[in-house]
């Protein structure tokens, strides 16, 4: 029953494999409204911050489509100034050649990092201080996360390499992503470890000159 459930999800929306159309544009973007429309500030954020990522998409694959000379500089146009704005904006970025399906939720769209390589599923909830990052020791292997569908990731998460999350995950707050994860599945950080710990006789006085050229000095 749930694999036929994510048959028909994959089937019904397009994730962009062969180039985005103009009706996928708009249905992109009525699914993102839907999932974030409201009132407040940050679901107005949202919904921009999302407009101006479908728009990049859409040019990127006319690009990867059709390459040509014109394009090329348009893409590379977009992506600077969209860059510009997505950083004013939502302090985030989110560049065109990452893959996202329908109905993205960002209840507060705010330093988001997401790697170019990046392909994210369906009905994704990603909150703020999230990174999906590619592995930089392989600078020439696009090694970026691939994220299922209806994947929960929470505040301050790090998403990281060349693994797959699949689909119905649950990644916690904080939580570190190094390894690929099967679906139905839930992340969540090591519990809090507290231990008694003394005051060091050779730490430094706070506010001395040598804590002001070495600020951990305090706790050594």
């Amino acid at each position: 029953m749930q694999g036929t459930m994510e048959a028909t999800v994959h089937d019904t929306a397009p994730r962009q494999a062969s180039g985005m159309r103009l009706r996928e544009l708009v249905y992109l973007i009525t699914w993102d409204w839907r999932m974030n429309r409201g009132l407040s500030f940050d679901q107005l954020r949202a919904i921009l911050l999302l407009i101006e990522v479908r728009l990049e998409q859409y040019i990127y694959q006319a690009w990867q489509r059709r390459p040509g000379p014109l394009l090329t500089i348009l893409w590379y146009f977009v992506r600077f100034v969209g860059s510009i704005y997505q950083w004013l904006l939502c302090n985030s970025n989110i560049p065109g050649s990452v893959r996202i399906g329908r109905g993205l939720r960002l209840p507060h769209p705010q330093n988001i990092i997401i790697a170019c390589n990046a392909d994210i599923g369906e009905f994704c909830i990603i909150y703020h201080n999230v990174s999906i990052a590619w592995n930089g020791f392989r600078p020439m292997i696009p090694s970026s996360p691939k994220i299922g569908n209806q994947v929960l990731i929470g505040n301050g998460a790090i998403v990281i390499g060349e693994i797959t999350v699949g689909d119905n995950v649950l990644i916690g707050a904080g939580a570190i992503v190094a390894k690929s994860v099967p679906s139905c599945s839930r992340v969540v950080t090591a519990p809090v470890d507290i231990a008694p710990r003394s005051p060091s006789a050779q730490a430094a006085e706070a506010g001395s000159p040598r804590h002001i050229q070495d600020p951990y000095s305090i706790w050594r």
